[in-house]
């Protein structure tokens, strides 16, 4: 019997009917809309979850391949954003390397370059002031005259350029020791110390004797962290380097005149070397704080001219103080012209090298320059074989510290 037009089919299949299975693509049954609609419904959960199984098994090419039918915008913002995080790392380096500099960190061969650039000076500097005392017949009075000179033109520096003054008002206020603006002073007792010892002792053995105990001073006060760079490590390295340079000021100083050894006056000269190196990790602090150098060398400048003044007056007490008119020669001043370069040089350098590699550096510098005066200058002596390899072993103690310096990975 037919069912009345006016009943709804009952949603199970009449006997006899055949079911169709779902389809994979379409997940629809051929048998009513209630059996359609939940053949949808599951088709396309198991859809998606074959879909996610594939995408998962096949990783990153399925994800590219993703990508390529999603259009070029999904490929564009993924380029974009490598862009962006090549453009952000590039960009953190490039501050990286802004924040070295304002901090005072020179990169490392520049750093060196200005160090020799500053023991060069210091060789042309000793040959004007050796000139100038050679006239007067003081040396104190001579290094006092250069000093004078410095002061006198860091001053007009102070007064002309704001930054100058500045750097002294940073000074004024910061935390600084009292002891730590006296870095002047060693240099001055050098200059005194070397116008006792050399008569008795030569320029040779002076000069080695005042490089071992730079060295040492070098070590030393890296090791406690005087200097503007911290505290620095003693390793095998550094101390052969030390010793390399002592060896090649010794082979450069070798077959010139040496006097009669006084034992208690070359301890006198090694401490006077100590205190070149004090000198230097002071005069780092300072301008750590003044964040200028020419405020830096005024301090060092105005430190170093009272002493020597002081140190005049007593020659001048005991009659060692008999100076001569100088006589024609505007070039015998400038040594203090040569002491700015030299002073500024090495507040450069230190920052970045420490007190031991600045010192090398500037050691070399000086056997360097001494060459070129030797060779240019009319009048000076030509240099020797032995000269020469003292330079070049200078230049190696140099690098082998650098060595030392780098960071370990």
């Amino acid at each position: 019997m037919t069912a009345p037009p006016d009943r709804e089919p009952s949603g199970d299949p009449p006997a006899g009917a055949t079911v169709e299975p779902a389809g994979p693509a379409s997940g629809v049954s051929r048998v009513g809309g209630t059996a359609e609609s939940a053949g949808s419904a599951s088709g396309d959960r198991r859809v998606g979850a074959t879909a996610g199984a594939a995408a998962t098994a096949s990783g990153a090419p399925r994800t590219r391949a993703a990508a390529e039918r999603a259009g070029p915008d999904t490929g564009d913002r993924s380029g974009s954003a490598s862009r962006a995080r090549r453009t952000g790392t590039a960009g953190g380096s490039a501050a990286s390397r802004s924040g070295r500099l304002a901090a005072g960190l020179l990169p490392a061969p520049a750093a060196v370059a200005i160090a020799l650039t500053g023991g060069a000076g210091s060789a042309a500097q000793g040959m004007v002031n050796g000139a100038l005392a050679q006239r007067i017949g003081t040396p104190v009075l001579a290094a006092l005259i250069s000093n004078g000179v410095a002061t006198g033109l860091l001053l007009v520096a102070a007064c002309a350029f704001p930054p100058v003054r500045a750097g002294l008002r940073r000074l004024r206020r910061g935390r600084l020791r009292p002891w730590q603006y006296l870095g002047g002073a060693c240099g001055a007792l050098f200059v005194a110390g070397s116008a006792l010892s050399v008569p008795v002792l030569g320029v040779a053995m002076v000069t080695v004797v005042q490089v071992c105990g730079t060295s040492i001073g070098g070590i030393v006060t890296d090791r406690i962290g005087l200097g503007p760079t911290g505290r620095l490590p003693v390793s095998p390295v550094r101390l052969g380097s030390a010793a390399l340079a002592v060896a090649a000021v010794a082979v450069a100083q070798s077959g010139r005149p040496v006097g009669q050894l006084a034992v208690g006056l070359v301890g006198f000269v090694l401490l006077l070397g100590l205190g070149l190196a004090v000198q230097s990790a002071l005069n780092g602090r300072v301008n750590l704080v003044a964040r200028n150098v020419g405020s830096a060398s005024l301090v060092n400048a105005l430190v170093g001219t009272s002493v020597l003044s002081l140190a005049s007056g007593v020659f001048a007490a005991f009659g060692g103080l008999a100076p001569h008119p100088p006589g024609a020669g505007w070039w015998l001043y400038l040594g203090g012209v040569l002491a700015l370069v030299v002073t500024g040089a090495n507040l450069l350098a230190i920052r970045t090298l420490g007190v031991l590699r600045t010192g090398l550096a500037v050691v070399a510098g000086q056997l360097v320059g001494g060459l070129l005066l030797d060779r240019f200058v009319p009048g000076a002596t030509h240099p020797t074989p032995t000269v020469l390899a003292g330079a070049a072993l200078t230049v190696v103690a140099v690098l082998l510290s650098g060595v030392a310096a780098r960071p370990r990975r």
